[in-house]
């Protein structure tokens, strides 16, 4: 018995190959603009390559350490400190595609909106709080934004933790058939 080939259309796609070298081009990019020397731009690119040839390194997260320490060492800026937001946040993202994308593989585009959505998403909110914390550096009304941020963080946990309880509510509704009769502790609603 002969296996016949199976050709599935999925429309316009790239090789699985392309996001280790985008991984590289980010690392060595980032790496560069914080005014890296060219040894540490080249290890940054070669732990990206590295991360999606050996899938289990984490490559593409130790390339991200590189200019994330750089700008820790380095003077405060903003336009390197909104690079380095914006490279650790895609080889992140990058690398966690790379773990599940094989190399040989084809990436459908349309499968990668919902990530480059996300992508985004998460790019507005961290550039505007990496240019907040800009902003708010330089003020003597550095107590007020702290208090600010932390009732910030409080209400979106909140939130946060009011919808999560909704949804655990309505994934797992409590048996409305089986009343307790007097019993405490976990019940099947009937005998087991």
């Amino acid at each position: 018995m002969r296996m016949r080939e199976v050709r599935l259309d999925i429309g316009p796609a790239i090789p699985g190959s392309v996001l280790p070298v985008v991984a590289a081009a980010a690392a060595t990019g980032a790496s560069a603009a914080m005014g890296l020397p060219q040894g540490w731009v080249g290890a940054a690119g070669a732990l990206a390559l590295l991360g999606g040839i050996v899938r289990q390194s984490g490559g593409a997260w130790l390339a991200a350490a590189v200019p994330t320490v750089s700008l820790l060492l380095a003077p405060p800026n903003p336009w390197r400190t909104a690079a380095v937001i914006g490279a650790v946040h895609a080889l992140h993202v990058l690398g966690s595609l790379m773990l599940v994308v094989p190399l040989r593989s084809r990436i459908a585009l349309a499968a990668l909106r919902p990530a480059a959505r996300c992508f985004l998403l998460v790019q507005l909110v961290g550039q505007a709080v990496g240019a907040g914390a800009w902003l708010v550096a330089g003020h003597s009304g550095l107590p007020a934004a702290v208090i600010a941020g932390a009732l910030a963080v409080l209400a979106f946990t909140i939130l946060m933790v009011g919808r999560l309880r909704g949804q655990r509510q309505r994934a797992f509704p409590a048996p409305a058939s089986a009343p307790m009769r007097g019993r405490t502790g976990p019940d099947v609603g009937g005998p087991s």
